[in-house]
């Protein structure tokens, strides 16, 4: 039996279909960027640590199960990561069988665990402790000392049968970051298999005649928010709550530099950047273009913007990167601005929409745009201005994707913890809520709820048809428009 330090536990997400030719469907399969970076940070300093994904796994070894994982290798401490709501049943699942078939301690971390953490520790003996917020030093003091809970910052603890939080507070610094690399894929078991099931949906489904050309990776350019979106858990007031951090830290460019060139050298074909919270100080982006440049990296990227760019932007990233796999991606959520600006922590209007539209198209540059329904305020008859905005969209401007799907129940969201404000009747109030909706699904029972709640003017069923409806017709808008160039007609 192989022994390590630490073992951290990716948890999937399963859903059951009965009827179905793919029975048991693993989703959700994207890993946070921390936990590689966690990893390598305990590697460095003398710690054997490895991370297993168990849905990567599964993938891999249809037979695969975590009771065996934990009979061949032995470790005093395991960490699960609990970030993604999603993951609710899973992570405390596999916290079960960590103590039914090993006497490991058992940490979780991550968003979703640090904002439930009381609940979490109340209502399930697996686990010994929740570090809630950054988690560089406390896994670090943790190996250290597992005998002094009290001393490990961000901790909260099960002491007997009561819960203690530790005092003292850690939340990394610009410093901190920097110290950390976030691609030392060699710690991640079946690597080569999950950088090419991230970019597809990582189900069990047996048709192995799936293209797989394109391999994705995330890059990691900082930790924070500066808005808050009404529908976000990961906003500015959310990151103060489970972290205690007020302000967006960036990493310097030389290491995201670094990171860049690992992820080539790996044969990553696209990284994901989803990290905008300064529109007005895009200098950062500029400086990092033009180290890419210089270093030669040749690698695509989708780059999501949370609001539109000027032209300067836009050419200095299309100079940048490979242009095979690399879009611009923009969320406007809905056509109607008054819906927008009640519920994005960024706003613009539809004039400024269509002049970055503009300005996208003259450089020639592909981009997603991504539109939802349920918002707080939406109604039937403003959510025609999101389908009207999705058409001229479509009609005017070459596009790689357009898409529209309901929006989601998310922890710590405004709208999560002050529903009567943003108009919405929840229906996944506490962590247990979503534990037992989560495990319905991987057991195939039938669910009560789809999105976690309803709004004042739409219940779920007419939420989901306006997306249903929208695509509908926009995918028809597309069918025409392309009927067209190619025939003319």
């Amino acid at each position: 039996m192989k022994k390590y330090d630490l073992l951290f536990i990716h948890p999937t997400t399963h859903i059951k279909t009965p009827n179905s030719h793919i029975e048991d469907a693993v989703t959700y399969v994207v890993m946070p960027m921390g936990t590689m970076a966690l990893a390598d940070l305990l590697d460095r300093e003398g710690y054997n640590v490895r991370i297993f994904h168990t849905g990567i796994e599964q993938i891999c070894d249809r037979t695969f199960q975590v009771k065996n994982l934990l009979k061949k290798y032995d470790s005093s401490l395991v960490g699960i990561d609990l970030h993604w709501y999603v993951h609710s049943y899973d992570a405390l699942r596999i916290a079960d069988l960590v103590k039914q078939f090993s006497n490991a301690q058992v940490v979780l971390g991550g968003f979703t665990a640090s904002f439930f953490a009381k609940e979490i520790l109340s209502n399930f003996e697996s686990v010994d402790a929740v570090i809630q917020g950054d988690a560089e030093v406390p896994l670090l003091k943790l190996l250290e000392d597992r005998n002094s809970f009290e001393k490990i910052p961000n901790l909260m603890y099960r002491d007997g049968k009561s819960l203690k939080q530790s005092n003292r507070k850690y939340i990394a610094d610009k410093c901190d970051l920097d110290r950390l690399n976030f691609s030392n894929f060699n710690l991640l078991s079946n690597f080569n298999e999950y950088r090419k099931s991230i970019s597809q949906f990582g189900d069990l489904d047996p048709s192995g005649y799936k293209a797989k050309l394109k391999t994705q990776g995330w890059l990691c350019i900082g930790r924070g928010c500066s808005v808050n979106c009404s529908y976000c858990g990961g906003g500015k007031n959310a990151f103060n709550i489970h972290s205690g951090r007020r302000t967006p830290i960036l990493r310097s460019k030389e290491k995201v530099v670094e990171d860049l060139v690992r992820l080539e050298e790996e044969k990553i074909s696209c990284v994901y950047i989803d990290f905008d919270p300064f529109p007005e100080k895009r200098g950062y982006y500029h400086d990092l273009f033009s180290l890419i440049r210089k270093e030669k990296i040749d690698i695509s990227t989708n780059f999501l913007l949370w609001s539109p760019s000027n032209r300067a932007f836009i050419q200095d990233f299309k100079r940048t990167f490979n242009p095979l796999y690399t879009t611009i991606s923009l969320s406007p959520e809905s056509g109607s601005e008054k819906v927008r600006r009640k519920n994005k922590g960024f706003y613009f209007n539809n004039k400024e929409l269509f002049s970055w539209l503009n300005k996208v198209k003259k450089e020639r540059i592909p981009i997603q745009l991504y539109f939802t329904s349920g918002l707080s305020g939406e109604t039937e008859k403003s959510f025609e201005d999101t389908i009207n905005l999705g058409k001229k969209v479509v009609e005017d401007y070459p596009i790689v994707s357009i898409s529209c799907m309901p929006i989601l129940l998310e922890p710590a969201s405004l709208r999560f913890l002050y529903p009567k404000k943003y108009g919405i009747s929840l229906k996944l109030r506490n962590f247990m809520d979503f534990y037992n909706h989560f495990k319905a699904l991987e057991k195939g029972s039938q669910v009560s709820t789809r999105l976690g709640y309803r709004t004042n003017y739409l219940s779920e069923h007419q939420i989901i048809e306006l997306s249903q409806r929208f695509r509908k017709i926009i995918s028809s808008k597309l069918y025409d428009k392309w009927q067209k160039v190619f025939f003319g007609n």
